[in-house]
């Protein structure tokens, strides 16, 4: 209970009171006439008073001391924070590369390998019993598949699309559902490149989902894509005129569940807006927390 009441706004407020006292005290002293003025105590009472205001003044400078300094610690922290996200961000695009690498170098040179083989077993038992070749064209069509589905997951880890940068591979993907699917796309880019660079993947795979969907079920004529840095966020549109998604809210297929983990997972948010009839918007919204060195980290 005592410490509560050595609380500085108390301290400070005890002051004012003994000084404006002290104040009221000296002023009833000139009122009083000239042989009380001439009374040391009232001298003792001024010294008493400007003791107390600087006593005051300084407390109120030590106040606004300590304020700063807790607003340096508070940065301080907030930066030991970004610079532990940025570099853990790192380690894990390194550890994504990495695996991508050994997985190429070693199991698709082993699969690789499997491949030959199976040919030039084909090659040999040209003109054998059917059931055989059947069974040898089968192996090597699951090898492929097999081939297929460890590319795949490599690009998941890090897409070669994009070493061109994040505007150039989304043209590459708007481009190729455009030839493949005939619905007309718009593309629109506010953001410079530093800040494209940041989550790459993440929204690289978000657009892959996106348009997948639209291809599979939204019967749209005409779909457009906004990439725009608003502050330190990235914010991601993928808008479309097709039949809409039924439901309120509408229901997300695995696809669309597992992007919305994985915007969570990265600090963003993942929003779908759709009416029926009325066409779908996918919105995604990224923090763009900077590393100590000014560079952007890595989604």
């Amino acid at each position: 209970m005592l410490h509560r009441w050595l609380r500085l706004p108390y301290r400070l407020s005890i002051l004012a009171c003994l000084a404006a006292g002290a104040l009221a005290s000296l002023h009833a002293g000139h009122a009083a006439g000239p042989l009380v003025q001439a009374d040391p105590s009232w001298s003792l009472m001024t010294a008493c008073a400007l003791l107390l205001g600087a006593l005051a003044l300084l407390l109120w400078r030590q106040h606004r001391l300590a304020l700063r300094l807790q607003a340096l610690e508070q940065q301080r922290a907030d930066a030991g924070q970004a610079r532990l996200a940025c570099e853990q961000r790192k380690a894990r695009e390194q550890e994504r590369l990495r695996i991508g690498r050994d997985i190429h170098d070693d199991l698709g040179q082993h699969l690789l390998t499997l491949k030959i083989d199976l040919a030039m077993l084909q090659a040999s038992t040209h003109g054998a019993t059917p059931l055989l070749a059947r069974q040898l064209a089968m192996m090597a069509h699951n090898v492929d598949l097999s081939i297929a589905a460890l590319r795949r997951v490599i690009h998941d880890l890090r897409p070669p699309a994009l070493d061109a940068g994040l505007q150039a591979a989304c043209d590459g993907l708007l481009a190729d559902f455009q030839r493949s699917t005939g619905i007309d796309c718009s593309c629109e880019y506010l953001l410079d490149a530093a800040a494209g660079s940041a989550h790459g993947p993440l929204l690289y795979h978000a657009l892959q989902e996106g348009l997948a969907n639209i291809a599979r079920h939204a019967r749209a004529t005409h779909v457009q894509l906004c990439l725009q840095q608003v502050g330190d966020t990235l914010a991601c549109r993928i808008s479309d005129d097709g039949v809409g998604l039924s439901g309120s809210p509408p229901r997300l297929g695995c696809g669309l569940s597992g992007m919305h983990e994985r915007v969570a997972a990265a600090g963003g948010s993942l929003h779908i807006e759709s009416l029926s009839g009325a066409g779908t918007t996918l919105r995604l919204s990224l923090p763009l927390a900077a590393c100590p060195d000014g560079s952007p980290v890595q989604g």
